[in-house]
């Protein structure tokens, strides 16, 4: 068959909730935080076929058939892209994720290290960049990129009256580049000592409890600034992470709309419900938020200080009518198939289609595969042309080859 159906593996993690997922999947929640779904062949969390097959093994047995002759050269017989279903009930941890050549550089560098250490205190687990795209399916409250160093100065010179000062000198009459003077402001922020951090944690703590603000927008829909603070503060009261709601660029997507993080980009999700279609990497290194290993020096050298913060992804119908999220990667390309029916043909490289509401079905070489709500099918690149019928929703992830 050269269309399969692929069982998801789910991801339990503190931030999640609840019951998004096991409604997904049509299960009783078990009072555990659902937080993902991971759809592909990474390690840490590989989807397997019907029969417990895991997908890495079937696809390299089955590559040219499968993933196609273009991927192969390119990718080799590596599956590129993860596919996530996120459930975001409480804050991630502040991260970033290196570009390919601090990849290769950085895996290069400490990969002899690997049999000394555990692999959670690895800065990198593989040699590859990490891109990603987020696509909300509810409203999404996140964290991307650093703020002007103006309105940097303007809100913590707002909530931080008595520290700020004395901590940032340099930032009360500021003359250097921007991008020099975001640096100097993280690394002073992260190489202050434990009494100057209690000081400024606790003053800040006061001053949103009295002039921070409402905690969410007027809609209810997002957290606001204040709102993201408070929550980090209840959750990581000692984590330098804390101030980033004043740091960082605040964003609310909206349900359809998507954003391309690019490596090197500082970022937290902090609430809400996507999909995630992602290089397929753990490069991973965190800026707070969390009680896991943070490498300040390792990070100074992966992030990137500019200020333009994250970018809503333009989002364009192919020639199936197809719509497709554009982003700048080849590592993969996320399509949305809303109801109607797509006659997509002239393929060279694998695709996932994954059902997020009520149900698609896939007529192939006189024969016929129906999806519902929550199942996904690979369909292998040998497969010349096919045509989807939805009634619903239904994610399309591929290689742009």
């Amino acid at each position: 068959m050269s269309i399969v159906p692929i069982v998801p593996k789910v991801q339990k993690y503190s931030w999640g909730d609840d019951s998004y997922i096991p409604s997904l999947l049509k299960k009783a929640p078990d009072g555990e935080p659902w937080a993902e779904l991971w759809f592909g062949t990474h390690p840490g969390g590989e989807s397997t076929l019907d029969d417990g097959t895991p997908l890495g093994d079937f696809l390299r047995e089955q590559a040219v058939t499968f993933l196609g002759e273009d991927l192969i050269n390119h990718y080799g017989k590596d599956l590129p892209f993860l596919l996530k279903v996120l459930s975001i009930a409480q804050p991630l941890s502040l991260q970033v994720h290196p570009s390919a050549l601090q990849a290769e550089e950085g895996y290069a560098r400490e990969v002899a290290q690997h049999i000394e250490i555990p692999r959670e205190q690895w800065n990198y687990k593989d040699n590859k960049q990490k891109a990603e795209v987020l696509y909300a399916l509810t409203p999404i409250t996140a964290m991307c990129g650093f703020l002007p160093i103006e309105q940097l100065i303007e809100n913590f010179s707002h909530l931080l009256p008595s520290q700020f000062p004395l901590i940032f000198p340099y930032l009360q009459n500021p003359s250097a580049p921007e991008e020099e003077l975001l640096e100097q402001f993280f690394t002073t922020l992260y190489s202050m000592d434990i009494g100057t951090r209690k000081m400024m944690v606790a003053e800040y703590e006061e001053r949103l409890a009295s002039v921070g603000g409402p905690s969410e927008t007027s809609d209810g829909l997002w957290l606001t600034r204040s709102g993201i603070a408070r929550k980090c503060l209840e959750l990581y009261p000692d984590d330098l992470g804390v101030f980033a709601p004043y740091f960082m660029h605040i964003l609310h997507l909206k349900p359809t709309e998507a954003i391309f993080l690019p490596p090197r980009t500082l970022h937290a999700y902090i609430k809400g419900h996507g999909i995630e279609l992602m290089t397929n990497s753990d490069n991973v290194l965190r800026g707070g938020l969390t009680p896991k290993k943070i490498d300040v020096p390792e990070l100074l050298k992966i992030l990137t200080f500019d200020s333009r913060g994250g970018q809503i992804c333009p989002q364009v119908y192919d020639v199936y009518g197809c719509k497709n999220i554009l982003a700048p990667t080849s590592d993969f390309l996320l399509g949305v198939c809303n109801s109607g029916s797509y006659f997509v043909q002239e393929r060279k490289s694998i695709e996932f289609l994954f059902c997020i509401e009520g149900n698609g079905e896939i007529v192939f070489n006189n024969n016929s595969i129906k999806i519902g709500q929550g199942e996904c099918v690979v369909v292998a690149a040998a497969v010349e042309h096919y045509r989807l019928t939805v009634q619903g929703t239904v994610f399309r992830a591929t290689v742009p080859v």
